[in-house]
């Protein structure tokens, strides 16, 4: 099902003239007769309300339709929404609506809107949705399609985020069967050679249609983390009768079950003790209202799982569950919610029969590996997402590179394609045990571009930032040094140091 609702633009406020430009003529509005004479779209009231974009982001504006959103986006927070009416490119009035442009960068590129509406979402929430690793906007542009597909999955749709108009109280089909086929399509953001992203997501479809929770494990770098979170906001997006969105959390090695189940915690304002639920738990019911949360779980091989999971194990194999806390006196419950006949009371809670647990998992950590029970292990389908062959062929290893390159939106130079794309099948090839993803490229490659250093200098700097870390521990890791050191458009010397201080190996052993 293809999604033909609204979608959502973030619009930074920079600096105080933006905030100025947005108070004069997004929250207040121009006269139209200020505007209506050189409008080439039809104005129609006194007051016009419209936001603009210099002609360097025109390809985010070409984007932008009638009932689109744009977020307006100031100090860690969307403080106000506002629905597009119609879009046009005209410099005449956008030099004459907002005078106080850079030097030759007027705002021509030009967005009518209704009257904004207040939001107040910390961004922080907003791009969590979207799986983005930093809290702010990164110039106009449009929020991607798993950030919107979180916020239908959460809010029922961007309309209900931006007028208020939550589900009245949406109602939750429990015990169904929801879609689970996972179409390719759904991991087009990312690049897989050959057949990959189609056989990864049989594996998902197959898994989840099979009642299983999902580990996705492999090498570092391969995207598992970036799988997980579009596969999640698919489901939520895709069956909103079903799932009420998704949340997405790190293990750590402090974990135990407080972080996963709960705890006793301090009252506000008292020192009695009350039950507080922890991550799970939070995933069926909050502010006792019912929610089914798909739950991702990233890097899940950094807790001790025994201690973390442990009383949680009989409720991943689908069956209830009594925890050793009360709450008002009655031990906490955990029920299958075709088993729920009316309301619930405060210590019970309804696990629906879809609700899912993705995790992702580093296949090289042996240690956390082998110390995962099998008790915890024949819960979850594993699904391997290894890491590309890298070609011996230079013009195909070229081609390979070229390929994720322009999957990310990187503009990239040909002989630098060509030196990392040595660098990679030298990391890949020496030492069969250890290999790296595309994403740890992504970073060589935005590495190098941002340095402005010779290719040498920057690329053996990347090399020592990005692949000596995926190295520490790994036996006959001086072969896989040395290697690189050799690699033409490496610094040898420089490299060497590097591996002597990082990697505690001289590279001409």
């Amino acid at each position: 099902m293809t999604y033909s609702g609204p979608d959502v633009f973030l619009a930074p406020i920079g600096n105080e003239a933006a905030a100025d430009n947005f108070r004069r003529t997004v929250l207040d509005g121009v006269s139209a007769d200020q505007v209506r004479p050189r409008a080439g779209t039809d104005i129609d009231g006194e007051t016009v309300r419209l936001w603009g974009t210099k002609s360097t982001v025109e390809g985010s504006w070409k984007k932008v339709s009638p009932g689109d959103f744009l977020f307006f986006y100031r100090n860690g927070s969307y403080e106000y929404a506002a629905e597009v009416r119609a879009t046009e490119q005209n410099e005449q009035i956008g030099r004459d609506i907002w005078p106080n442009h850079e030097p030759d960068e007027p705002w021509v590129c030009l967005i009518y809107l209704d009257a904004p509406v207040e939001l107040g979402v910390d961004s922080a929430e907003i791009h969590e949705l979207a799986g983005y690793g930093r809290d702010y906007p990164l110039g106009f542009s449009s929020l991607n399609e798993m950030g919107v597909g979180g916020i239908r999955g959460r809010y029922g749709s961007v309309e209900s985020l931006v007028y208020g108009e939550s589900s009245p109280e949406k109602q939750l089909y429990l015990d169904a069967t929801p879609d689970f086929d996972v179409d390719p399509d759904v991991l087009s953001e990312l690049y897989f050679p050959d057949d990959r992203a189609a056989e990864i997501a049989q594996q998902i479809t197959a898994a989840l249609d099979a009642g299983k929770h999902i580990v996705l494990t492999g090498p570092p770098g391969t995207g598992k983390t970036e799988i997980a979170r579009l596969v999640a906001s698919h489901l939520a997006a895709q069956n909103s009768d079903v799932f009420t969105g998704f949340e997405t959390t790190t293990a750590t090695a402090d974990w135990s079950t407080f972080e996963t189940v709960g705890g006793y915690m301090p009252e506000e304002q008292s020192d009695d003790l009350s039950f507080t639920p922890g991550q799970i738990l939070r995933c069926f019911k909050r502010q006792d209202s019912q929610r089914n949360e798909i739950l991702i779980i990233d890097e899940i091989n950094r807790s001790d799982i025994d201690k973390s999971f442990g009383q949680l194990f009989t409720l991943l194999s689908g069956q209830p569950v009594t925890l050793p806390f009360t709450r008002d006196g009655e031990e906490i419950e955990l029920l299958l919610a075709d088993n729920v006949d009316g309301d619930l009371a405060p210590h019970q809670y309804a696990v629906p029969k879809s609700w899912r647990l993705i995790a992702t998992m580093n296949s090289y950590d042996k240690t956390s590996l082998y110390e995962m029970s099998y008790a915890f292990m024949r819960r979850f389908a594993f699904v391997y997402v290894d890491a590309p062959t890298v070609p011996g062929d230079d013009d195909e290893r070229d081609a390979l590179v070229d390929a994720y390159a322009e999957t990310w939106g990187m503009d990239v130079e040909s002989d630098v394609r060509e030196a990392v794309g040595d660098v990679w099948y030298v990391t890949n090839n020496v030492v069969d045990e250890r290999k790296i993803g595309p994403a740890i490229i992504k970073d060589i490659l935005a590495h190098v571009a941002a340095t402005p250093s010779s290719l040498e200098r920057s690329l053996t700097e990347a090399v020592g930032s990005y692949v000596f870390p995926q190295l520490e521990g790994v036996p006959r890791r001086e072969r896989i040094a040395a290697q690189l050191a050799a690699v033409d458009d490496v610094d040898e010397t420089r490299l060497g140091r590097l591996a002597t201080d990082v990697l505690q190996v001289a590279i001409d052993e």
